[in-house]
């Protein structure tokens, strides 16, 4: 595989002597707080008093000379190469807000500085394109390292809060050069902050709530190439305030071009490790192409299967045309032939459990009115229903979004999976069915898996591992994270079950993951345990699973890996010998130790279609507490084809995902659950429901 890789990042020069910074133990102004576990040999030697003191911070004005200070010269590594990283986060803040920008910090503590749009085309509105700068040394090379990245886009209303009669509403606010949380400012500094404030000057950033009050459309996802977007984003920002010799006086950069990868960092997933198995163990790559011709690989095992609508009464014309294409396909010069004929089951429509609700703003009422007085004969059919919603996903009004969840838990419980439609974009594609067949391939696929049906599964297989999978989502009007397994027993990636908690219940996690692994253990020994994880996982997560195999006597190691998305905030990489920049998929990148970038789309050549979409690739880093885990050479790409794999196996689209369904799923689990009345019924713990 040829390809022309190159990351964001700029390589910059060490310094040419080493500096000397000024430390003292009591806070002067203007200075910096240096915490203990920066402080190096050098620092204790200048300050012997702080051995067995209370002390947990000194504080530095850098290279400034301060009464009473005392100077360090500072080393290029360990605890000091900290320290210097500080000094120059320091230096990039104070440049970019003597120069007028807003200058924040991104949800990993680095420096964001915020560009205003040149061209001011809302009324309401002023865009600001949003960049991150990241320092990190020698990681992808032996020198100190900028990385670049975008952020997206903040719109700050032209309002000021002098003018907004609901402040509840106000969350992020500029003020001047700074932002803030209006709600968050509870602590003496941050009050101090508050009463200088000028109403009449600070800005709040637009959030679903302002953009309710101002009947501003809730942005949807672009579909457009992400890499081109990115990287014109980023070359325009970069070539504008970094490449310039005021820049380069703070930040001495070396080469203008971004950093390209070396050769030797990069290695490739082989395709058929990808391969996916059907019906009569017929396989391929691409579902999109294949799961109507090869049939899913395993249908639902109940034989008998009904499904009814829940629709408004007005939905009933478009309601026709919809079961029309669902029973004999979308007819000519189109591929979809219907729901039986796509995932190959058999299924009844059932009139005598239609549910016609009037009220749309609240229609829960009369749903149970209703369901409560029909009969269903769960000991012989499994039931679907069709929820025909009047209301959007991308609604702003959290009353509307509420009423699909509480259907979904009404039905739920009464062991009825509910595929939703939103009736807006629905009564409009229904008539052109070239374009909404690709809507009905996915309904279709999701129907089959909610069922119990397995569209398709891995079709290489090695070995008998346990992988344990932990997402999250934060609820941001509780702010509260919760958290979510998803279990699957072998490599093959067969769901068998989940629980979910909330973020600070771990003993209710590691007792539900150390349960999974005896459950298989008494099935079969594992060659390992492995676990994605959606964050860094601490030892206080992980002792007590360890503790829970060595009571089984399962002497085998333990693999963390740790998976994020990086849309954002942090490093990536792009293929300057193809046009469209994404890398092949199944590309993957070491950026640090144990640390890589890996690809997952479907770009195995030059040929591909836009309506596969860019994803951008995963950031995956790997522990383990066992020592002897990664004696084996082969381990890694194990561990990262596994990741690779497990991305192909997501039921709810069959446009390819970067993301495993190890961390997905429980993500969408962890969406969903805390906002039911109750908890989640016995029956439905090993349903994939939530698709």
């Amino acid at each position: 595989m040829s390809e022309n890789l190159h990351f964001n990042i700029l390589l910059f020069h060490w310094p040419t002597t080493k500096p000397i910074f000024y430390f003292s133990i009591k806070e002067t102004q203007g200075s910096h707080p240096i915490h203990k576990y920066k402080w190096s040999t050098n620092i204790l030697k200048a300050f012997p008093q702080l051995n067995n003191s209370k002390i947990e911070t000194i504080y530095t004005t850098f290279t400034t000379k301060s009464k009473g200070a005392s100077g360090v010269k500072i080393e290029m590594h360990g605890k000091e190469l900290l320290i210097y990283k500080q000094f120059l986060k320091h230096k990039l803040r104070t440049y970019f807000k003597e120069k007028g920008f807003v200058v924040s910090k991104n949800f990993i503590k680095d420096t964001q500085v915020w560009v205003p749009a040149k061209k001011d085309t809302h009324s309401l509105y002023k865009p600001y394109y949003k960049f991150s700068l990241k320092i990190q040394f020698a990681q992808v090379s032996q020198l100190p390292e900028l990385i670049i990245s975008f952020d997206g886009i903040a719109k700050v209303l032209k309002y000021p809060i002098s003018e907004i009669e609901d402040t509840t509403l106000v969350k992020k606010t500029i003020y001047k050069n700074t932002v803030f949380n209006y709600q968050n400012l509870k602590n003496p500094e941050k009050q101090d902050f508050y009463n200088s404030l000028e109403f009449n000057k600070a800005y709040p950033l637009l959030n679903r709530d302002l953009a309710r009050t101002y009947n501003l459309p809730q942005s949807t996802p672009e579909r457009t190439n992400k890499y081109i977007k990115y990287l014109n984003y980023i070359s325009s920002f970069t070539k504008a305030y970094l490449l310039t010799e005021e820049f380069k006086k703070i930040i001495p950069i070396g080469n203008n071009n971004f950093f390209k990868v070396p050769t030797k960092f990069v290695k490739y997933i082989p395709p058929h490790k990808g391969k996916l198995e059907y019906a009569n163990k017929k396989t391929g790559l691409f579902p999109k192409r294949e799961l109507g011709k090869f049939k899913p690989y395993r249908r639902p095992q109940n034989p008998n299967i009904k499904f009814f609508f829940i629709y408004h009464k007005s939905h009933q014309q478009k309601i026709k045309k919809l079961y029309s294409y669902l029973t004999k396909g979308t007819g000519k010069d189109t591929y979809y032939q219907g729901l039986e004929k796509y995932i190959n089951i058999k299924v009844k429509l059932s009139n005598q459990h239609f549910i016609e609700y009037q009220n749309s703003a609240n229609p829960i009422p009369e749903i149970i009115s209703q369901l409560d007085k029909k009969e269903f004969d769960h000991n012989n059919v499994q039931y679907a229903a069709f929820y025909i919603s009047p209301f959007n996903k991308f609604t702003p009004n959290k009353e509307h979004k509420m009423v699909y969840i509480k259907i979904k838990e009404l039905l739920l419980k009464e062991g009825i999976v509910t595929q939703a439609i939103d009736y807006n974009k629905m009564q409009k594609d229904v008539e052109s069915p070239k374009y909404y067949q690709y809507t009905l391939h996915n309904i279709s696929l999701a129907i089959h898996a909610k069922l119990g049906g397995i569209p398709w599964k891995l079709a290489v297989t090695e070995k008998k591992e346990l992988v344990i999978g932990v997402g999250a989502f934060m609820h941001q009007e509780q702010n509260r994270r919760y958290i979510a397994c998803a279990f699957s027993f072998q490599n093959n990636g067969l769901f068998r079950g989940f629980d979910y908690f909330s973020e600070n219940n771990k003993y209710a996690l590691a007792g539900s993951i150390c349960k999974k692994i005896r459950e298989f253990s008494e099935q079969a020994t594992p060659n390992k345990v492995v676990i994605h994880f959606y964050k860094d996982m601490s030892n206080k997560e992980i002792k007590p699973i360890k503790e829970g195999m060595l009571k089984l006597g399962l002497k085998v190691p333990l693999y963390i890996l740790n998976i994020n998305k990086t849309d954002a905030l942090d490093i990536i990489a792009y293929d300057k010998g193809w046009s469209n920049l994404m890398p092949k998929s199944g590309t993957f990148i070491r950026i640090g130790n144990k640390k890589f970038l890996l690809f997952n789309n479907a770009r195995y050549n030059n040929k591909y279609s836009d309506a596969e979409g860019y994803p951008f690739p995963i950031k995956i880093s790997i522990s383990s507490p066992d020592k002897d885990a990664f004696n084996d050479a082969n381990i890694v790409l194990e561990l990262l084809t596994q990741v690779y794999q497990f991305s192909r196996l997501y039921w709810k689209s069959l446009r390819q995902q970067n993301v495993p369904i190890t961390i997905k799923y429980p993500e969408m689990v962890a969406q969903l659950a805390p906002r039911f009345q109750g908890t989640i019924p016995p029956h439905a713990k090993d349903k994939l429901w939530f698709l």
